[in-house]
């Protein structure tokens, strides 16, 4: 898949973001209609809780996988991102170095960032966020630094990634038994729509209005 224009990036996150909100919607209601003392309520909740994780790891790794993939396609030189999508860049070389003693291998990098700032950029896109990971805040964290989005509004919600969504998850992924209510998985569905519409709206935000580029200063 290659993104090439803003609109194939909308296209490609609206229709990821879409089909999870109707999903959720959906084991919502089926939660909501379960009488309480009806026993498969706890089946419905287990249910709904690794649901709930799964379309935040998803949309969260989907979405930023097409952003990366739509500013891989654009003319963008080093010298104009932002230096954490520069380094994304140059996470290969720096791997590379990492695990070589060779003076020549280091001074590839050496030798971009002293004369090469000018050249196209080329910025890899396949598998940029981790796969396989739990999407803990501090992976999410690391996440929008790379993606150069704004932290500010997820910053309050470290607790209820790491205490609630992903504890809850691996107590029914791992097989344990735990009790779950109705307001567990009503707390968590309404905090995390929005969630999922503010990291869609700030790379939308970023992508429209070139926030991957560098600040320039007015002096």
């Amino acid at each position: 898949m290659e993104i090439q224009t803003l609109e194939e990036l909308l296209k490609y996150i609206d229709e990821d973001l879409f089909w999870r909100k109707r999903e959720l919607t959906a084991i919502k209601l089926l939660i909501d209609n379960s009488p309480e003392l009806d026993e498969s309520l706890q089946i419905n909740l287990r249910i709904g809780v690794v649901m709930l994780y799964a379309h935040w790891e998803g949309f969260i790794k989907n979405s930023g996988n097409y952003y990366i993939n739509y500013l891989s396609h654009l003319p963008l030189r080093y010298d104009e991102l932002k230096d954490s999508i520069v380094t994304l860049s140059m996470r290969g070389e720096i791997k590379n170095c990492s695990e070589s003693n060779k003076v020549s291998i280091h001074n590839k990098i050496v030798d971009k960032l002293l004369n090469q700032l000018g050249s196209e950029a080329k910025i890899p896109f396949k598998d940029i966020v981790p796969p396989c990971d739990i999407l803990n805040y501090s992976l999410f964290y690391e996440i929008l630094f790379t993606l150069g989005l704004n932290k500010e509004y997820f910053e309050l919600k470290q607790q209820l990634i790491d205490r609630e969504l992903i504890r809850n998850r691996n107590n029914v992924a791992h097989g344990r038994q735990t009790s779950l209510k109705k307001d567990d998985f009503n707390t968590l569905y309404k905090h995390l729509i929005p969630m999922l519409e503010k990291f869609k709206n700030l790379i939308i935000d970023s992508a429209q209005n070139e926030r991957y580029k560098k600040v320039r200063s007015l002096a």
